[in-house]
């Protein structure tokens, strides 16, 4: 009943927001609006329960902020510049997680950086298809998510795997 309420609360702050103008029409308006989404759309919570690892979390924030200043580099270079070294490519990539959220977490971070953009994943083999602007390889593009993957993983574990590798590192201590 909670999240019902803060998803009304929530879409009617948005809708108000949308029409930059707070009035008792727009916040009535929002809140009927926010209450047929709640009722017509039903979200089926995820049966995977991930944690956070605040370590491998800033681990992951990092490695993204250096890709993204060293994407942003190269696409200003590439527009700044006379001539194109332009080489692009579309590189499907199988993932190795079966989580959506990790997969959908990368494939996210994948189209925020400058020169790539995930174009599709399929869910069912959890395959992600990339278009990359400046293809080196396909097997160092491959390798690139795979690394995001990993780290996505690391910061977000599975929650019976997060307690699992606890025991192991109880039993090895």
């Amino acid at each position: 009943m909670r999240r019902l309420a803060a998803a009304i609360v929530w879409l009617t702050a948005v809708w108000v927001a949308l029409w930059e103008d707070v009035t008792w029409a727009n916040v009535l308006s929002g809140a009927l609006i926010a209450f047929l989404i709640t009722r017509r759309i039903r979200v089926v919570p995820s049966r995977v329960r991930h944690r956070v690892r605040p370590r491998a979390f800033l681990a992951l924030v990092l490695y993204f902020v250096r890709e993204l200043i060293k994407a942003s580099l190269i696409v200003a270079w590439e527009v700044i510049t006379p001539g194109t070294r332009i080489n692009p490519a579309v590189v499907s990539v199988r993932l190795r997680t079966r989580s959506p959220f990790v997969a959908t977490t990368v494939a996210n971070l994948n189209s925020l950086t400058p020169g790539t953009l995930t174009l599709e994943l399929d869910e069912e083999t959890m395959t992600l298809f990339i278009h990359v602007l400046h293809l080196e390889s396909i097997q160092a593009s491959r390798r690139a998510i795979h690394h995001l993957e990993a780290l996505v993983m690391a910061a977000f574990p599975v929650r019976g795997e997060l307690q699992a590798e606890q025991a192991e590192e109880q039993e090895v201590a």
